[in-house]
């Protein structure tokens, strides 16, 4: 151990990486280290605490299990940011919803695929089971933290270029007006938490390990038809939403 090592007990009967994760979780909750600031890269812990990397890693890995430190990979670690406030209304919309929060929003298009309709969201938007159907997934950031996915469903049929008018609009609710729907409302949500799937941690830069919130919608036009459904996944520990009367 070196000079400038802090103190580890070592047979004290606490594993020595708990002890790292304990020191380092003390740190950042009196203040060391404040939400969003680069924490020490692992070398650097790792001569701080006078252990291995991988000692350090499985310390690291646990905080960012608790949502208490941010692995990015490439760019190092960080300490988490608070919860962003998202509010699930009658007329939820991404962007009004992140600017009254002064955060900066960004909807990001991932891919745009033609699929026909699983029975489930052609019972939701009132087409047969197997008609072509637009799947557009986005990736939704505030400021510059991807906060969330979303698969978005709407009838081929009736939106034959909802891809297209999404592109000229860069947003769900601009690409609904030029395809004549003027205003649109949520009909119902659900919500449920899982497991982050394989591709969205990919995309977020979540470890598998970290539960999502997933909310499933169906949005209405003023005439009660359905124009959409919705399934978005919520990094749960960068995101609480917040439900209010939906009618």
């Amino acid at each position: 151990m070196s000079e400038t090592a802090e103190r580890i007990e070592r047979g004290a009967g606490t594993a020595v990486w708990r002890q790292i994760a304990l020191a380092m979780e003390q740190a950042i909750r009196r203040g060391d280290y404040k939400p969003g600031i680069q924490l020490p890269t692992e070398k650097q812990l790792a001569d701080r605490f006078g252990v291995n990397r991988h000692t350090v890693r499985q310390a690291m890995n646990r905080l960012a299990e608790t949502g208490l430190v941010s692995i990015e990979q490439g760019r190092g670690m960080f300490v988490a940011e608070g919860s962003l406030d998202y509010r699930i209304g009658a007329r939820t919309r991404f962007t009004e919803n992140l600017v009254t929060k002064q955060k900066k929003p960004l909807r990001e298009l991932i891919s745009a695929d033609q699929i026909p309709a699983p029975a489930d969201i052609a019972r939701a938007l009132g087409i047969p089971t197997g008609a072509p159907l637009w799947q557009i997934e986005t990736r939704n950031h505030a400021d510059d933290r991807a906060v969330s996915m979303s698969s978005h469903f709407f009838s081929a049929d009736r939106f034959p270029d909802m891809p297209e008018l999404f592109r000229r609009a860069n947003s769900i609710t601009g690409a609904l007006k030029l395809a004549g729907v003027a205003d649109y409302h949520r009909r119902t949500t659900k919500i449920a938490a899982r497991l982050i799937a394989a591709n969205d941690a990919r995309l977020l830069d979540l470890p598998r390990t970290r539960p999502v919130l997933i909310s499933e919608t169906v949005n209405v036009d003023e005439r009660g038809r359905p124009v959409e459904y919705v399934r978005a996944r919520f990094a749960a520990d960068h995101v609480t939403l917040s439900i209010e009367h939906l009618e």
